[in-house]
C-alpha cells in the first residue's frame, strides 16, 4: 500500500500557483455579466472528504484511482443527460449499461408528481452579495411544492451535498435570476421551498445471501450480505433514493465557512483577480 496521504496532497490538491490566471478563472468559476464569480462546487471541494481519502487508500496506485474518478465523472455526465432528456420529453436511446439508471428515474416519477419546464433545467445562478455562482440540475413542482432537485450517482447521499444545495437555495431565493448558456436572463417568480437529492444507481442482488452489488463504470462495489458467500447475482435493477434536506440556514453557514477557507487558500490568485 502506498502512502496515499502524500500522493493525495501532491496530486489531487495540485499546486494552483502553477496555473495561469486565465486557467484558474476557468477551472474555478464563471464570468456572468462581465464579473467573475467562483463556482459553488469548487468552494465546497475545500472541505475534507473522508470517503475520498478511503477511496484513494483502497486503490492499487494513483493512476488507477484517477482512472476510476474519470469513469465516475463520465458516468455522471451521461446519467444527467439521460434523466434530463426524459424530463424534457426528448426521444433518447439509452445504452444498455445505463438502463438501470433510466429505470430508477422512471420509478421515481411513478412515486412523485414532478412538473418542470425547460427554463428550470440546468441553469446558472449567482449571488451578488456573497459572490458565488453555480449550475443547478432541476427546479420543479414536486407534489405541488416548488423544489430544487440535485441528481447524484454516488453510492449514498453524503452530508457534503447539504452545503452545495444550500448555496443554490439561497441564491435562487435572494437573487432569483436564472442564466442560460447564452447568459439570457430568466426571472424566477416564486420562492424555492424545499431542496432534495435524487440519488440513482443500478444494482444486482445476490440470490444466495442478499448482498447488493452497486454496478458502476468505476468498478462494482458489494455491500452487505455474507463475505464468505460465492455470490450469484441476478439481473441489473434500479436503486434510487429521494432525500429532503431540512435546516438550510445551518447548512448555508457551513457553506460560507467553506467559502472563507477557500478564499484564504487561493488568496494570491483572488487578489490578482481583484476578487479580494
Amino acid at each position: 500500500m502506498y502512502n496515499y496521504n502524500n500522493l493525495y496532497l501532491k496530486n489531487i490538491m495540485f499546486n494552483y500557483k502553477d496555473l495561469s490566471l486565465e486557467e484558474f478563472k476557468k477551472r474555478h468559476g464563471y464570468i456572468l455579466d462581465g464579473i467573475w464569480y467562483p463556482r459553488v462546487t469548487s468552494i465546497v471541494d475545500i472541505k475534507s472528504k473522508p470517503a475520498l481519502y478511503y477511496f484513494y487508500a483502497a486503490a492499487e496506485n494513483f493512476t488507477e484511482a484517477q482512472n476510476k474518478k474519470r469513469e465516475a465523472a463520465y458516468e455522471g455526465t451521461i446519467v444527467h443527460e439521460i434523466l434530463e432528456s426524459i424530463v424534457r420529453g426528448k426521444e433518447i436511446i439509452v445504452p444498455p449499461e445505463f438502463i438501470g439508471f433510466k429505470k430508477g428515474f422512471e420509478n421515481f416519477l411513478k412515486n412523485y408528481n414532478l412538473i418542470t419546464k425547460t427554463d428550470w433545467i440546468e441553469k446558472r445562478i449567482k449571488h451578488s452579495d456573497y459572490r458565488y455562482s453555480g449550475t443547478f440540475d432541476i427546479l420543479a413542482e414536486i407534489d405541488g411544492v416548488f423544489s430544487l432537485v440535485d441528481i447524484k450517482t454516488a453510492a449514498e447521499v453524503y452530508d457534503d451535498y447539504r452545503l452545495q444545495t444550500s448555496a443554490y437555495f439561497y441564491a435562487l431565493n435572494e437573487e432569483p435570476i436564472l442564466l442560460d448558456n447564452k447568459n439570457r436572463k430568466i426571472i424566477l417568480s416564486k420562492n424555492v421551498e424545499k431542496r432534495y437529492i435524487l440519488r440513482v444507481n443500478q444494482i444486482q442482488i445476490c440470490e444466495l445471501c442478499g448482498a447488493k452489488k452497486i454496478v458502476r463504470r468505476m468498478g462494482d462495489k458489494i455491500k452487505g450480505g455474507d463475505n464468505s458467500c460465492q455470490h450469484k447475482f441476478g439481473e441489473i435493477i434500479d436503486d434510487w433514493e429521494f432525500k429532503e434536506f431540512d435546516n438550510p440556514e445551518e447548512d448555508f453557514k457551513g457553506f460560507l465557512a467553506c467559502k472563507e477557507l477557500w478564499e484564504w487558500e487561493y488568496r494570491d490568485k483572488l487578489k490578482e483577480l481583484g476578487y479580494l
